[in-house]
């Protein structure tokens, strides 16, 4: 019989495959990278590179191999385990998929990518003692995202009033994956994460040349991200970020005059938004959009019916992953009143995830959100100053994306899904960090 101990002994004792191993290692966030792109296509495209998702237990393997663990706990670990066990067992048990259960198991190639973002994440901090580098790649996220959001969105007339200086902005409507341009309410829900997260990190601190790179860096993300979040006008994305944007003003300027004058600044974005509802600046003969937006919130209501009717006759099933859209799932629980060929979700990421994964899915919703609220406090008191501004911007990434999905959503098997497991791999890198005192003792590492 084989011992595993003995193996993994042998190679440890064997330089020559320690040194091998460890190369190997240093090809796992590249992998994770490609992966985060290929994983953005459609399942068409999407469907050839699953089989990458093969290598994250290798890697856990070689991982044991060279450290003797398969990956460094955190607390979010057991919870995302659970998400995977419910998921393959509601395919099994789903009304919409039990006849056919494996072909819908590529729903679970997103979250589980998610995942492994956060296991190599958390392995980061504790192999390299620093923090930075998954900064770096976080900046580099934010201005990807800010700047498809502000060169390829498809502006529709919400923010026609915006229109003098939107149409200033150069059109580059071929990123990869996105042909064509994305819809504005789309891309908001993933700028609702983004524009917090960079408002927190462009505050980083530090002297040295990278440092000032990180600052000056996520100032240019902030500035993209939130402009095309403000041309976009998707309205609940806005005030999302507008709502936590105020608390976090408190937490990021020190002096009574900053926190003045930027709250001067947060007030004036939202009374122009108030006035841009309410067509102040409509020219005359233009269609108003008052009457849009009472119908698109009528609608809603419809919405929300539907699905608290599929929570109500499978409160425990759901009705499958990502079955919401589908037309099985439509002509059961119709929703008259939308006049578009697809529906594509609850527009309530609560009430989707119940109807996906039914009142399982939607507690273990609840629990991923506590416990990494929980661990971003944790980080905030015991941490460093750029610990606690990482933890405040990781936070208001989180509860702006919350406010934006009580009216709207961004599915977890949707491709803009990837940043919200990005902050939560963030989350729990910091608090590793800091609940292993690395912030203490490598205090100009962090």
């Amino acid at each position: 019989m084989i011992n595993l101990n003995n193996i993994v002994t042998f190679i440890a004792k064997n330089t020559v495959i320690s040194r091998a191993i460890n190369a190997l290692l240093i090809l796992e966030p590249l992998l994770l990278a490609f992966m985060v792109y290929a994983f953005w296509y459609p399942i068409e495209k999407r469907y050839a590179y699953l089989g990458l998702l093969i290598f994250v237990p290798v890697f856990m393997f070689l991982r044991l191999v060279s450290y003797g663990r398969l990956f460094t706990r955190f607390p979010l670990d057991v919870w995302f385990v659970a998400f995977i066990v419910l998921g393959v067992l509601n395919l099994y048990v789903s009304p919409f998929t039990w006849a056919n259960p494996m072909s819908r198991l590529y729903m679970l190639g997103r979250p589980a990518l998610g995942m492994a973002l956060c296991v190599y994440f958390v392995e980061y901090v504790r192999l390299y003692r620093r923090i930075k580098g998954l900064l770096l790649a976080t900046l580099l996220l934010g201005l990807v995202i800010g700047g498809m959001a502000l060169l390829s969105s498809n502006w529709d007339n919400k923010g026609d009033q915006l229109a003098i200086m939107r149409d200033l902005l150069p059109r580059y409507a071929y990123f990869p994956g996105a042909e064509g341009g994305f819809n504005v309410n789309e891309i908001a829900g993933g700028l609702t994460w983004i524009v917090p997260l960079c408002a927190g990190l462009m505050f980083w601190r530090g002297k040295s040349n990278f440092d000032k790179l990180l600052r000056w860096g996520f100032i240019a993300a902030f500035i993209a991200s939130f402009a095309a979040l403000y041309f976009g006008q998707s309205r609940f994305a806005i005030v999302g970020v507008l709502i936590t944007l105020v608390p976090m003003i408190y937490f990021l300027f020190a002096r009574w005059r900053w926190r003045f004058a930027a709250s001067v600044v947060v007030i004036f974005l939202g009374v122009l938004e108030l006035m841009i509802v309410r067509n102040v600046f409509t020219p005359p003969g233009q269609a108003v959009l008052a009457q849009r937006d009472e119908e698109s919130v009528s609608i809603r209501f419809d919405i929300w019916e539907s699905a608290l009717k599929i929570v109500e006759d499978h409160p425990f099933t759901g009705v499958g992953m990502n079955m919401f859209r589908e037309k099985p799932v439509r002509t059961q629980y119709p929703v008259p009143a939308f006049n578009q060929p697809v529906l594509p979700h609850a527009h309530n990421e609560f009430l989707q995830i119940a109807t996906d994964l039914g009142l399982p899915g939607f507690a273990l919703l609840f629990t991923w959100y506590g416990v990494a609220f929980y661990g971003l406090v944790r980080t905030y008191r015991n941490g460093s100053s750029n610990l606690k501004l990482m933890a405040i911007a990781v936070a208001g990434g989180l509860l702006a994306h919350i406010l934006f999905s009580l009216g709207d959503a961004v599915a977890l098997w949707d491709r803009l899904a990837f940043i919200l497991w990005w902050l939560l791999a963030l989350a729990s890198a910091a608090y590793w960090f800091v609940d292993n005192n690395l912030d203490r003792e490598l205090p100009n590492q962090v």
